[in-house]
């Protein structure tokens, strides 16, 4: 995702106000009920889906913090730091734990509620179901709400919001209570949005939002495995150079849940870079974060387990091979 220094420096003192302020819980060492996943169970030395690399997953635990519902996801520079929402207006900082590369575990857990205008905690998916999240040119955050379609900017995610003059409505054209902008990106140039349903070829799904011009809308399929699932985009997230790595999921009962990735370069020529469906391991994939480091890309996905019994809150980390750059 591109953003200045500037951004950083505020995530990182960010997480420091919050740490002070108290209002955080927090662990020191990645818990021990956190499950190590393979790409494969079946092959658990496999490590390649497609042009990605698997470096590691695990299954987070509820622990003692409800941790679930997860549906956006952003790596903060500045503390070293994932950031994620959940479906009940609650941020969520954490550090990967990490070994030669491989993600093993999370750590220094840090859980708050999101605050509506008025100060007071959001509650209830009328207000509070929050579904996505980026860096805002403005500096802080964006999260994009549903049912109650809006996107307003967060100076940091414990402060009080400011409301935007961005209107997914008027963007996107009429939205479903379940199906707003769950797919929200930024860099110097523009916004990026997708809704969160499935739109019949040919109309346009995503759109471009340049300050002061009009929105520019276009078609973006999933990967060719996904076609004809209901696939829909449910997070995405940008690099210093303009590509833009975009999350699809979808879910069938005969199939189960397909998650898959593609990039949109700069010059729009989109490819398709990984699906994941079984027997790999998948489950309800909503958020995506990209980690640059020199000149290698890492995505990071999560998956929302709807606070469900029967679905899970999973982390991968998967590298993207030089010739998918």
């Amino acid at each position: 995702m591109r953003a200045g220094r500037a951004f950083w420096i505020a995530g990182a003192l960010a997480i420091a106000l919050i740490l002070v302020a108290g209002v955080i819980h927090r662990r020191g060492a990645t818990d021990d009920r956190v499950v190590l996943v393979a790409l494969d169970p079946d092959n658990p030395s496999r490590e390649r889906v497609g042009d990605l690399l698997y470096r590691g997953g695990i299954d987070i635990p509820r622990m003692d913090q409800n941790i679930g519902g997860l549906s956006a996801l952003r790596w903060d520079e500045g503390s070293g730091s994932l950031v994620a929402l959940t479906d009940d207006a609650r941020w969520v900082w954490f550090a990967p734990v990490e070994r030669d590369g491989q993600l093993v575990g999370v750590a220094d857990i840090a859980i708050g509620a999101l605050r509506g205008l008025d100060g007071a905690s959001l509650t209830g998916k009328a207000q509070g179901d929050s579904e996505s999240l980026t860096r805002s040119a403005q500096g802080g955050w964006l999260v994009g709400f549903e049912r109650d379609h809006r996107i307003w900017r967060y100076p940091m995610l414990s402060s009080l919001p400011k409301p935007t003059e961005i209107d997914p409505v008027a963007i996107m054209g009429p939205l479903e209570a379940n199906g707003g902008a769950e797919t929200l990106a930024v860099d110097e140039r523009a916004l990026f949005l997708c809704a969160e349903s499935e739109r019949p070829a040919p109309q346009p799904n995503c759109f471009w939002q340049t300050q002061g011009m009009a929105p520019s809308a276009f078609r973006l399929d999933p990967p060719e495995d996904m076609l004809g699932l209901g696939a829909v985009p449910t997070d995405a997230d940008m690099t210093s150079d303009g590509r833009l790595f975009v999350l699809f999921r979808s879910y069938t009962p005969d199939r189960g849940n397909t998650a898959g990735i593609l990039v949109l370069r700069p010059d729009d020529a989109d490819e398709d870079l990984a699906v994941l469906r079984a027997p790999l391991t998948v489950d309800n994939f909503e958020g995506l974060a990209v980690r640059e480091a020199e000149d290698r890309t890492f995505l990071y996905i999560v998956s929302d387990d709807n606070f469900s019994s029967s679905q899970r809150t999973l982390l991968m980390k998967f590298e993207v091979l030089p010739d998918a750059d």
